[in-house]
């Protein structure tokens, strides 16, 4: 081979690749100017991207669904079913807790009111003050005499009669339902009256306490008994 023959074939494939360049070059121009052109279109641009974000997520998401979801709904429902199971028995227990600590306070209360009661009674027996009390029928009205003796060895102070009138019958105008009797020495009787205006009650519902402080500055109460009635009838 000769050099001339060398650079004859040099010429004819630079030749050749400056062809082939030359319709890359306007291959990609037919095919890029259009797109390019399009792009310069703001509105375009934002659709474009637009819809390539969304896709993106929507991806993404059905993704996530399809691999995460079922591990999330067996730990939901798995959560549910124990917390649903540990609630039931809390609820069991607090109610059986609740229970028997509601009777036990109730018989605790039942026996503590009992023994203040049989505290008090013993508490008025050695104080040696007795109530009675009688009511006698007064044209329209009813007069009611509550009659305390103290036969105790000391005198006893500040005594009241308090009266707990039933619905249908009320204190007279210018009575009171309660009276003060100050002291009453050792031997000594007091009586208080009481006027009163029957209008359907039955006087055998009177009730109301006798009050004082004895000899050891005590407060003692005694109940007031069922009154005697003279021409009355309790019906």
């Amino acid at each position: 081979m000769t050099i001339e023959t060398f650079f004859m074939g040099f010429k004819t494939v630079m030749m050749l690749q400056g062809d082939i360049g030359t319709d890359i070059s306007n291959f990609l121009h037919l095919l890029l100017d259009p797109l390019l052109l399009a792009l310069q279109d703001e509105g375009l641009r934002r659709t474009i991207f637009s819809t390539i974000i969304w896709s993106c997520m929507i991806v993404c998401g059905l993704v996530f669904i399809v691999y995460e979801i079922p591990i999330i709904l067996t730990l939901i429902s798995g959560s549910q079913t124990q917390s649903v199971a540990k609630q039931k028995r809390v609820t069991t227990d607090g109610r059986a807790e609740a229970a028997t600590a509601s009777a036990s306070r109730h018989q605790t209360s039942l026996a503590k009111s009992q023994k203040e009661r049989e505290k008090r009674e013993a508490a008025v027996k050695q104080t040696g003050v007795s109530v009675t009390a009688k009511l006698v029928k007064d044209r329209e009205l009813l007069r009611l005499s509550v009659r305390i003796n103290n036969a105790s060895n000391s005198h006893i102070n500040m005594v009241v009669v308090d009266l707990d009138l039933p619905s249908g019958i009320d204190a007279e105008v210018g009575s009171f339902r309660m009276q003060r009797l100050g002291t009453i020495n050792a031997g000594e009787v007091k009586t208080a009256d009481f006027i009163l205006r029957p209008m359907g009650g039955n006087p055998a519902d009177i009730g109301g306490y006798v009050e004082f402080l004895g000899a050891s500055y005590e407060v003692s109460k005694i109940a007031l008994p069922v009154p005697d009635m003279e021409g009355i009838s309790s019906e």
